[in-house]
């Protein structure tokens, strides 16, 4: 005996992915294949009937479509086919577009109508299509607001496609009075000629011709000037189809060409100066910084304090910055701080802050009353000036008379200690921590104690150290600054700041800091 092959409609069927259902009209039951049972998302003995209950399985929008579909194929004068598409609402909660085609099978016996189809779940190519009408759509909004001209011309130069910006400019009614008309229609016979032997050489050597600027003339009106640029239109296997361009109308621009010309000599004046002037800036924000801290020292007979640091600006105009406040024999305090972005506005606010350190500098003793000065005054500058910016930054007091380190951080990264070649980053008290520089007036800032006692090295750091990430945009993140610390305990302070600078760079995707990195760094020792 041979074995049972499938048929060749059960073949068609698995080969289209589709499945069969059976209903016969006037009862609950209905019949489904495994696919469709596959498509709804239901076992064989809970599979509803969403035909006849389409109120609860299928979309609100498509339920009329699919009442008609099912009326008209009973309908004696209508087709004995049912075709529909409608959303589903799958077990989990989504919605599945199905594809449904029946036909009438009539009863010849006095029974119920019988309809039998298949269904198909179609969700990929409908969610497809709705991308695609949605992007096609995108485009039309664009090319039809955007203020240039952009048109398509078959091979004989005629129009097939255009915006409205381009009926305007050629005084036509509408886009659809351009369309098989060509250039001869509308400008004079010596423009309309050479735009023509512009095209024919476009699609000749199929090279574009960009940003070509032409005189246009016409013959009912003045002159007017445009920037053209043209390009071989090619459809997508590769076959020529004439050409399409963008025309910008500059007609205003060529006619102060030598005020215009003129301008643009001084504007390059102005733009040397102020490169020069960026430059020098630059040199000056470089010269503010206090001078290398490498020897610099804060020792009493019991403790000797040095410093290091490292600056490492992104741009010609930073917005990372550090200071050094002396503020008695014993005592010493030091600042970083990071103003959001970069460029000229970061510079001005770092001059601004600088300003505004020294203004304070009576209360730079007790860092919380230091940044809520500092914040107070930027806040007003800020707020007269209409712009939102904000800086964080970190400002340490190290008091040798007192044995402590006071510090209060403004929306920045807290320290990281060292202590017997164990380093942490210290963590605040409360839940609420001070806001960054420049947001809200008024704000109370808080100050953390620690002793010296507990601190062999310590070091303050922007958020371009930690922030830079390798190729596979993961960040070097703090716990590899605090492995890097512990690495390094025994070594020399300037030594170790390097050793972080090169393992950051090289963890960089582009072995260079994306951002401005500030580093600034202390050892704790014993004293004369």
């Amino acid at each position: 005996m041979k074995p049972k092959h499938p048929s060749r409609l059960e073949l068609a069927l698995q080969a289209s992915n589709e499945g069969v259902w059976d209903w016969y009209v006037d009862e609950e039951e209905i019949y489904y294949s495994d696919r469709v049972l596959g498509f709804l998302g239901y076992p064989r003995d809970e599979a509803p009937n969403i035909l006849k209950h389409s109120d609860r399985y299928i979309h609100e929008d498509d339920q009329p479509e699919l009442q008609k579909a099912i009326s008209e194929v009973l309908s004696e004068s209508a087709p004995d086919t049912l075709a529909t598409d409608c959303r589903y609402r799958h077990p989990d909660g989504s919605w599945h577009w199905l594809r449904i085609r029946g036909v009438l099978v009539p009863a010849e016996d006095g029974s119920s109508d019988r309809i039998v189809g298949s269904v198909i779940d179609i969700s990929r190519r409908k969610n497809a299509e709705t991308a695609l009408d949605e992007e096609r759509h995108r485009l039309h909004e664009l090319i039809e607001n955007i203020p240039v001209n952009v048109y398509y011309k078959d091979t004989d130069s005629k129009f097939v496609l255009a915006n409205s910006s381009t009926a305007k400019k050629l005084g036509a009614e509408s886009v659809q009075d351009l369309i098989g008309k060509s250039d001869h229609d509308f400008f004079d016979a010596r423009h309309a000629d050479v735009a023509r032997a512009n095209e024919l050489e476009i699609m000749e050597t199929q090279k574009p011709q960009i940003k070509v600027i032409q005189c246009e003339t016409w013959e009912d009106r003045e002159n007017t000037w445009a920037e053209t640029s043209k390009l071989p239109w090619l459809d997508r296997k590769g076959n020529l189809r004439g050409t399409f361009g963008v025309t910008s109308d500059i007609t205003d621009l060529v006619r102060s060409q030598r005020m215009l010309t003129s301008l643009a000599e001084e504007l390059q004046s102005r733009y040397t100066a102020v490169e020069e002037e960026l430059h020098l800036a630059r040199e000056i924000q470089q010269a503010l910084l206090p001078q290398s801290l490498e020897g610099l020292t804060l020792c009493d007979s019991s403790r000797e304090v040095s410093f290091g640091c490292r600056y490492a600006p992104a741009s010609e105009m930073a917005g990372d910055f550090y200071e050094v406040i002396p503020i008695s024999q014993h005592s010493i305090g030091f600042f970083i701080g990071d103003v959001m972005g970069h460029g000229v506005r970061a510079s001005l606010v770092v001059s601004m802050l600088r300003g505004l350190m020294e203004k304070e500098r009576e209360a730079a003793t007790d860092p919380e009353w230091f940044l809520y000065g500092i914040n107070e005054g930027l806040v007003s500058i800020l707020e007269r000036a209409n712009v939102t910016l904000f800086a964080t930054a970190i400002y340490c007091v190290v008091n040798l008379k007192e044995g402590t380190l006071r510090y209060s951080c403004a929306g920045h990264p807290t320290p990281i200690t060292v202590r017997l070649g164990k380093a942490q980053q210290l963590k605040l008290q409360g839940k609420e921590t001070n806001p960054a520089l420049g947001l809200i007036p008024g704000t109370p800032f808080k100050a953390e104690k620690l002793s010296l006692d507990e601190i062999d090295r310590l070091l303050v750091f922007t958020d371009g150290l930690h922030e830079v990430e390798n190729e596979h945009g993961e960040p070097y993140g703090v716990e590899r600054i605090i492995a890097q610390l512990e690495d390094h305990a025994d070594e020399e302070l300037s030594t170790c700041l390097d050793r972080i600078i090169a393992e950051a760079k090289a963890f960089s995707k582009t072995n260079e800091f994306d951002d401005d990195v500030c580093l600034l760094a202390m050892d704790v020792g014993s004293g004369l």
